[in-house]
């Protein structure tokens, strides 16, 4: 985790840089996660993808203006731990090798410091896009694996994982709508 003191003040971010951030850092998103087949790709970017869930929801519950998107933010991070527990649980299982990581790669740790840099007129705006394009990503990712992957039971974690991130991205097309 990164030192609380190096997290940017609100309002230090720039909503127009923020939204040229966040469109690359989608595309680039999108396009591993569509080619995230292999077990250890798609374990590694579907840890990072909760992660940056998790920590993005934690702000959001410190910093959104709007009720509903606080209540978004909390069913986030309840849904996101029980994703984060899940994929653990599956590999201890496993007896996997391979370890979760516990930190966010740099396009990630871009967007959630653009989001914690976001002026509080913006903040709710910002937090919505980021989790469009952070759950477009996810269910690319997650289905990939689930119709392609060659381990059985985390391709049938991924399936199972599914119905519930699309069930995100359609809160937050509610979200989008109301503001």
């Amino acid at each position: 985790m990164s030192d609380p003191s190096d997290k940017p003040t609100p309002g230090s971010k720039s909503d127009t840089a923020s939204a040229v951030k966040e469109a690359i850092g989608g595309a680039a998103g999108l396009a591993a996660a569509a080619t995230a087949i292999t077990r250890d790709r798609f374990v590694h970017h579907a840890a990072i993808a909760n992660l940056y869930e998790l920590e993005a929801a934690k702000i959001a519950l410190r910093r959104a203006q709007r009720q509903d998107v606080k209540e978004f933010a909390r069913a986030m991070l309840a849904d996101h731990e029980k994703v984060g527990s899940e994929l653990k649980s599956f590999l201890g299982g496993t007896n996997s090798p391979q370890s979760l990581p516990d930190q966010l790669d740099a396009v990630h740790r871009t967007l959630i410091d653009d989001l914690d840099g976001a002026a509080n007129e913006d903040f709710d705006k910002r937090y919505i896009s980021q989790q469009k394009i952070a759950h477009q990503e996810a269910i690319t990712l997650f289905t990939t694996y689930h119709h392609s992957g060659r381990d059985g039971g985390l391709r049938n974690l991924a399936g199972l994982a599914l119905p519930v991130l699309q069930q995100h991205l359609e809160m937050v097309n509610e979200l989008e709508k109301a503001s």
